[in-house]
């Protein structure tokens, strides 16, 4: 099947599919919780449902159980909705975008922290790339050698220029 027609029956299921967990389905215990994805497979057999945000009292498990059980109330909705002619086997999978934001959240704010704490930018006495003394003693004489030996370079004469072009001139 072409991509463009799956994305937009994926687009059709996940509507269905909102609408049946936000008001449709009679189970309290799963009718609160958000579709995030919705995926079809190219052959159009097998449709699968990424959730989150369930009841966090129930164990995932149980949740998956109930949205099983389910599923056969989700296939009525669906060829309700006349927009395919066969109706897919349907999978639930947990979404854990969710959890993985919330533990990089947490590492950028212990990062952040931990910078903080440390003062990276006031305090380099711990850094060992800089050190004062050796700044001082050894590297401001190659820095010294190194601007002597650009201004020997630099300095050139302009009479030599203005000779040249007096010569060039003549011909």
């Amino acid at each position: 099947m072409k991509g463009f027609r799956l994305e937009r029956l994926q687009s059709e299921l996940y509507k269905v599919l909102y609408s049946v967990f936000n008001g449709e389905i009679s189970d309290n215990r799963i009718s609160g919780i958000s579709i995030t994805k919705v995926k079809l497979s190219p052959d159009l057999s097998l449709l699968k449902v990424y959730f989150s945000d369930y009841n966090q009292q129930i164990p995932l498990e149980k949740i998956l159980e109930l949205l099983n059980r389910s599923s056969g109330f989700i296939k009525k909705q669906i060829a309700g909705a006349n927009i395919m002619r066969t109706i897919p086997q349907i999978v639930f999978q947990y979404d854990k975008t969710n959890e993985r934001v919330g533990k990089m959240d947490e590492l950028f704010r212990i990062i952040a922290e931990e910078k903080r704490n440390n003062n990276y930018y006031d305090d380099d006495r711990d850094n060992v790339y800089y050190d004062d003394d050796e700044l001082e003693d050894e590297d401001f004489e190659d820095y010294e050698e190194y601007t002597d030996d650009l201004d020997e370079d630099l300095d050139f004469d302009y009479e030599e220029i203005e000779e040249d072009e007096d010569d060039n001139s003549k011909k």
